[in-house]
């Protein structure tokens, strides 16, 4: 899924200033929303007892170039998305320079094995987490991620869903930024540690979030979105039986708004603890959910799915001035 970079014809064209014979290449990286089943994808959790998470890439990116010039190399990158939003923005981030790199030097690599360079690369930066974000961000699409040793690739089940359940989501579904960041560092070492006690109340919580990733995969399939719903709120409220923090009370504050102005379901997007939420609205009520979060203080970051991740072969076009 990679392809050797070409050369720009006439790459001052574009504004760069580059002469002609640079070398450019462009990734666009979504970052994700996740339905069900986060925490489980931690090696911790998952070499024990296997961890699935159900996620799905949406249309906010990280989007990089990179060119050659003679002796000059440079790479390009960022991202519209809030530091500390929960949506995978740093796993994003390091696909997309690894993409870049890898394109440059004309390297192939698979879907999965950008995702778990991207994810030893987190491991060698001494971040703690699991591998759902790079995967969503290698990827793109919905899909089914099952876990595993930390050691063996994620099983990757690409979701394949009617266009009428995807509109569906689209016009239900509201992503909310809390408005502060979320720090997954400081979280995950305060669960591990009580997980590798044997604590009780954690074990069970992971275990019952790892439970709804199959019947909430059904539920999108069928697009019973009823159903889905329920199951976001019992992972929302599992994780806060993990640990009190990870939905704080400004998160509670906007979940009782949007409860009141029509949303059926919540969680958090990632490990919590601040970040965003997404809320699925019964139907009809999408608009007056996003007015009642406004109203209560939260950023409506709106979206459509991403079904493709853009690099390699998939890169994004050529702007006018460079070379295909």
């Amino acid at each position: 899924m990679s392809v050797a970079p070409e050369r720009a014809r006439a790459a001052a064209a574009d504004g760069t200033g580059l002469a002609a014979g640079a070398v450019t290449v462009r990734v666009r990286i979504p970052v994700r929303i996740d339905f069900a089943g986060g925490w489980t994808d931690v090696h911790r959790f998952s070499a024990r007892e296997g961890g699935a998470v159900l996620n799905a890439a949406i249309d906010r990116y990280v989007e990089g170039r990179a060119f050659v010039a003679g002796e000059r190399v440079a790479l390009e990158y960022g991202s519209s998305v809030p530091r500390g939003s929960g949506l995978g923005n740093s796993a994003a981030l390091d696909v997309a320079w690894l993409a870049l790199t890898n394109m440059l030097m004309g390297r192939v690599r698979s879907a999965v094995e950008l995702a778990e360079d991207a994810y030893r690369l987190e491991k060698l930066l001494g971040v703690e987490g699991g591998k759902q974000d790079q995967y969503a961000a290698s990827f793109g699409g919905f899909n089914h991620l099952e876990f595993a040793a930390e050691e063996e690739p994620a099983r990757v089940r690409p979701l394949a869903l009617e266009e009428r359940i995807v509109r569906a989501l689209e016009d239900r579904l509201v992503l909310c930024y809390t408005g502060s960041q979320h720090h997954s560092g400081s979280l995950h070492e305060r669960i591990w540690a009580r997980y590798i006690e044997g604590d009780a109340g954690v074990t069970g919580a992971l275990r019952e979030i790892r439970q709804t990733v199959d019947p909430a995969r059904e539920a999108l399939i069928w697009g019973d979105l009823g159903a889905l719903a329920e199951l976001m709120t019992v992972n929302r409220e599992a994780t806060r039986r993990m640990f009190a923090g990870l939905v704080t009370p400004t998160m509670d504050h906007l979940i009782r708004a949007g409860e009141r102005a029509g949303a059926i379901g919540s969680k958090a997007c990632g490990a919590g603890g601040g970040g965003c939420i997404v809320f699925l609205a019964a139907e009809g009520c999408r608009e007056a959910v996003e007015t009642a979060l406004q109203e209560a203080g939260g950023w409506i970051l709106p979206f459509r799915f991403a079904p493709i991740s853009e690099w390699g072969e998939r890169a994004p076009e050529r702007r006018a001035g460079e070379a295909r």
